[in-house]
């Protein structure tokens, strides 16, 4: 993310791996599926995928945060994905998996539709996001893997985005 605001390009800042030859390096995204669609952002952003816990509502909330839970000691909000790209809640339930994100400077635990996990992308198959696009205030970029086209988030914005809509002022 340093790197990201160190160009200000407002590109991707994925987790780049790949050959050590002259080649560019593939770049490593965490990718899950909301309904039809698959959207991605930078695998360096996760530290775990884990079983979500018992959730605790909490009252007045916004429809994206469906709740929190307590995850080794900490209490993370949990962010419905689904309702904040596409306005349609995803199911959430114990035992179900998220992904417990790091978007500097906030710890959250992300649920979608289906967690895919890892996928690496070829530099060369990344491109800009189409201007029309349900998700478009946050989509960076569009990726293409060996499954399909997958969507770039901007989630250290997207988690920004939500904390600022759910916190009064």
């Amino acid at each position: 993310m340093a790197e990201q605001q160190e160009r200000g390009s407002g590109a991707p800042d994925p987790a780049p791996r790949g050959p050590a030859s002259g080649s560019e390096p593939d770049v490593w995204y965490f990718a899950v599926r909301l309904g039809d669609g698959r959207y991605a952002f930078a695998a360096s952003l996760v530290t775990e995928v884990v079983r979500l816990g018992p959730l605790t509502r909490l009252p007045a909330a916004p429809p994206f945060l469906p709740g929190v839970f307590t995850h080794r000691g900490e209490i993370l909000p949990v962010l419905d994905l689904g309702e904040l790209l596409l306005r349609r809640p995803v199911a959430t339930r114990p035992g179900g998996r998220v992904a417990i994100v790091h978007a500097d400077p906030w710890r959250v635990a992300v649920v979608a539709d289906e967690i895919e996990g890892l996928a690496q992308v070829p530099r060369r198959r990344i491109g800009p996001p189409p201007a029309a696009q349900q998700a478009g205030e946050f989509l960076q970029a569009v990726v293409a893997d060996d499954l399909g086209d997958i969507g770039v988030l901007d989630l250290p914005r997207l988690v920004a985005a939500a904390r600022a809509r759910s916190v009064p002022a």
